[in-house]
């Protein structure tokens, strides 16, 4: 990595990470509301045929959800990971397991923390694209993973609908507001690409889930996703214009999908 490239990650990370400690309340206040992000870890889960307790490293953990429900829905031995240190504060002051191991640091960099073949499973569950440098953070867990595990990814929302018109951006234009150049650090394809290069093969789908006005306010008013449609806004502003824009897609509502689109590869011996 050049010098430049290597600033540019480290701006990228302190960005994220000041976005995600400003967003732990947050996320705790919109998973009681909707439980949005169990359900997210068990469809990756099932979708990567996850084992019965497996040992599963979970990259950009958040604040434990995803840890949580791999525990409870598959007896997992989890160990998780995220640069927020609010975030890994709160999922330790909820959850008090010793099968749940939580530490701060960066998932790019995971030789530091963990030992060799020592997983069945990698799980990156709506994290990857805010990794600049996902090929390394594959390359690491690919080491990290036993013979025959699986790693898996969910991506950043898409609002779409039947024919394929994406929401958002109709959103914009409707409202005559500049769409963003980049909604991720990382787009999908090219963490596709790096997933593949890093193990061979891949295989993708997408869960879709009905689309609802209020379910898009609320997660993109997380302070951290919020960031991903009004960049250069303070906060404050970054929530009002989120609820402008949703609401915008009201007369869309019944025709509306959401979908999580997933990647997985297997280490081959």
């Amino acid at each position: 990595m050049t010098t430049d490239a290597g600033d540019f990650a480290k701006k990228v990370k302190g960005v994220v990470r000041k976005n995600f400690n400003q967003s732990a309340q947050i996320y705790r206040a919109f998973e009681e509301k909707h439980h949005f992000f169990y359900t997210l870890t068990r469809k990756l889960a099932e979708w990567m045929d996850l084992q019965s307790q497996s040992r599963v490293l979970d990259i950009g953990c958040g604040n434990g959800i995803s840890c949580e429900a791999l525990r409870e829905l598959y007896d997992a031995t989890v160990f998780g990971i995220d640069l927020s240190e609010a975030m890994i504060e709160d999922a330790k002051s909820r959850l008090q397991n010793d099968r749940i191991h939580l530490v701060v640091g960066d998932g790019e960099h995971l030789s530091a923390f963990f030992e060799a073949e020592d997983f069945d499973a990698v799980m990156y569950n709506a994290s990857i694209f805010v990794f600049p440098n996902p090929k390394e953070s594959f390359l690491e867990a690919k080491r990290l993973m036993k013979t025959g595990g699986v790693v898996g990814f969910s991506f950043y929302p898409r609002v779409y609908t039947s024919e394929n018109l994406d929401l958002i951006g109709w959103a914009y234009e409707k409202l005559g507001l500049p769409i963003p150049r980049f909604r991720t650090i990382t787009p999908w394809e090219k963490a596709c690409r790096m997933l593949q290069e890093a193990f061979g093969t891949l295989q993708t789908t997408t869960y879709e889930m009905p689309g609802s006005v209020d379910f898009l306010v609320d997660f993109f008013s997380i302070p951290a996703q919020s960031a991903s449609l009004f960049p250069k806004q303070p906060y404050e502003e970054r929530a009002k214009s989120v609820k402008t824009l949703f609401e915008t897609l009201a007369p869309w509502e019944d025709r509306m999908t959401i979908g999580w689109d997933m990647a997985k590869a297997v280490k081959k011996p």
